[in-house]
């Protein structure tokens, strides 16, 4: 994987994880960290496909 994946996946990683967390604990604006997780996790996928395309 490239550095260009892995700091999307870690991205993505730590908005699931304050989304979770400020869910649990009631944080206000919740949904739109949930749809930047989602984007960012797309964004991994698009990523990740095409460092494996190119070997």
């Amino acid at each position: 994987m490239t550095k260009k994946v892995k700091f999307a996946l870690g991205a993505t990683l730590q908005l699931g994880l304050i989304a979770s967390i400020g869910d649990f604990v009631g944080w206000p604006y919740m949904h739109i960290v949930l749809i930047l997780t989602i984007v960012s996790f797309f964004l991994t996928l698009i990523f990740l496909i095409y460092d494996m395309s190119k070997d």
